[in-house]
This record gives C-alpha cells, sequence and structure tokens, in this order.
C-alpha cells in the first residue's frame, strides 16, 4: 500500500462523443471540439440543401437523432433543408455508449438576412456637372462637356460597402471614359449590386457639344478714324475716312467664339484660343481695303468683314 494513498493510473473514460462534425459549405462556430456541444451556423439567405456529417469517437457508439449510424459504423451523414432567410433551425444529435451513456451534440442554423441597399452614396464625373444634382434615388443623369473634351473622369461610391459596382466603372469605383467623336454622346453605365444580389443600375449621358460654326466678329474697331456704318456682327462691308496724310491704320477685332480663327491678309492674327487680334494697314494710294475673315470652330463657316479706308484728297 503506497504511503500516498491508492493511485489509479488508467485514463478517464470521457464517455460517448463525437470525433468529427461538419456541415458543408458554411463553418461551426466555435470549431468543432468533442467536448463542445453546442455550435451556431451562420448560412447566406440563398443557400441550397446542406450536408451534415458526423463521426463517432467510438464506432461501437450508436449516433441517433438528426443523423443514425448504428453500432460498428464510425461516419454518418444526412441532407437538411436550410431555414427560411431570417430564421433558424436546430440539429439535435445524439450519441450513445453501449452502457447506456448519452451525449447530445446541437446546432443552431441561422439563414442570414443580406442587406439590400444597391444605391450610391456619391457620384461626380468631371469635366463636367450632374444634371439633377446627385441623389442616391435618381438613376439617369446627363452631362454636356466641351466639344474639345476627349475623356472625363467618373468617381462613384456604394452607401454599402459589401456591395459590388461593375458595369462601365469597376469595383473601385473610379474609370477614365474614353468619349466618341465631337457632337456625339456616351452613356455611361454603373451597376450596384447588394449583397442580396438585387441590382440598381445608374446611367451617365455624356453629350460631347458639335464644334462651333459661329464664324462672326464680336467687335471691330480702326484707329485712327470710325466705322461708317458702326459696328454690328451681321454687317460685312465698312468704310473708313481718314485724314490725306494718315500713312497706315490699326484695325482690331474680337471673334464672338474665341474657339474660331481670324485671318487677315493670308495670315492668322487670332489663333483658336485668343479671342482679339489685330494688324497694321498700311495706306497706299487714295483706297486700300483690309478683309478680316473668320473661321469657325467646325473649319466649314467662314465670315469675310471689309474695312474700305479712304484717305481725303487734301
Amino acid at each position: 500500500m503506497s504511503l500516498y494513498g491508492c493511485q489509479d493510473t488508467g485514463s478517464i473514460d470521457p464517455g460517448p462523443q463525437l470525433a468529427g462534425l461538419s456541415v458543408s459549405s458554411a463553418s461551426l462556430q466555435p470549431p468543432f471540439a468533442s467536448e463542445t456541444t453546442g455550435y451556431i451556423v451562420d448560412l447566406p439567405s440563398a443557400t441550397s440543401d446542406l450536408i451534415v456529417s458526423a463521426t463517432k469517437a467510438d464506432p461501437n457508439d450508436v449516433l441517433s437523432g438528426a443523423i443514425t449510424a448504428p453500432a460498428g459504423q464510425a461516419t454518418g451523414q444526412t441532407t437538411i433543408s436550410p431555414p427560411g432567410p431570417g430564421s433558424t433551425k436546430d440539429i439535435s444529435l445524439t450519441v450513445t455508449s453501449p452502457d447506456g451513456r448519452a451525449k447530445i451534440y446541437t446546432m443552431t442554423l441561422r439563414a442570414i438576412t443580406l442587406g439590400g441597399d444597391n444605391t450610391l452614396r456619391s457620384l461626380t464625373l468631371s469635366p463636367g456637372t450632374l444634371s439633377p444634382a446627385f441623389s442616391a434615388g435618381t438613376q439617369d443623369y446627363r452631362v454636356n462637356v466641351a466639344t474639345t473634351v476627349t475623356e472625363v473622369a467618373v468617381s462613384a461610391t456604394k452607401s454599402d460597402l459589401n456591395a459590388v459596382i461593375s458595369g462601365d466603372v469597376p469595383n473601385e469605383g473610379r474609370a477614365t471614359i474614353i468619349l466618341n467623336g465631337p457632337g456625339t454622346t456616351k452613356v455611361v453605365s454603373i451597376v450596384v449590386t447588394a449583397p442580396n444580389g438585387t441590382s440598381r443600375t445608374y446611367t451617365i449621358t455624356v453629350v460631347r457639344a458639335a464644334p462651333s460654326s459661329d464664324d462672326a466678329l464680336s467687335g471691330l474697331t480702326v484707329s485712327p478714324g470710325s466705322l461708317d456704318p458702326d459696328f454690328a456682327s451681321g454687317v460685312l462691308d465698312y468704310r473708313v475716312d481718314v485724314a490725306n496724310n494718315v500713312d497706315s491704320v490699326i484695325i482690331s477685332a474680337t471673334k464672338s467664339d474665341p474657339n474660331a480663327v481670324m485671318f487677315a491678309f493670308d495670315s492668322v492674327i487670332a489663333a483658336a484660343g485668343t479671342p482679339t487680334g489685330q494688324i497694321s494697314v498700311p495706306l497706299t494710294g487714295r483706297r486700300t481695303e483690309a478683309d478680316i475673315t473668320v473661321t469657325a470652330q467646325d473649319g466649314v463657316s467662314t465670315k469675310t468683314y471689309t474695312v474700305t479706308v479712304i484717305r481725303s484728297r487734301r
């Protein structure tokens, strides 16, 4: 007999238990452990039928309940339909040893209701301004850009970070869109798909202006001297009387459209983007004509203004 009393060196019988438990396409919470008898399984709302598998630690035990496996069969499985969206379903398994002891394992299946927010929180396009102003519930927009704009930058932000953006804008929410030629439109589509699979499409119709046909002047002056008649955009011919001793005059002209091109004496005196040009006209003899020609941005429309300078006889 030991001075320290009796000592049992044999192992402690844990009783009937499972060695494994799993659910197809889902995870147990907490992870499986033989001594843990309660679990939660979260399922997306669109989950199909599940296969539940269980393995006994001792094949001689009997498995009953949602899964059955007689003595001598180590593993059993069954197919279980998931609960409806937003609801739960309890699955119970009982492991019974030959001596009648039993342990019950329970799994609670929870069908998660996925978010349905398929809206944008913000939407911008540059250059340009959305019309109407952005609102999450408004899906169709129009943006007018100048004829010189060849591309635009689109930025979109999801209201639900778990939603997915697709279409012409990737999920990062930013894209550079190449426009079609002047005078055309381009439709940009942004599709937002919520976690529950529902989608909403936002569209931006980008209208690229056609080249201007404005070939008029908005201003015309001569120094020294005065135009006769007074300047008017639609009047093309003018007379200026100057003294006999005047050797030259300066003609200044301003385009209605700065993007037009202005010519005089076969030379450009105001390129596209420059609104005003001027020339110094030497006077030879008593009568001198100077033509100011404006070619519109479209390269087709042209208008010529003529200034006739008359020097007095004495």
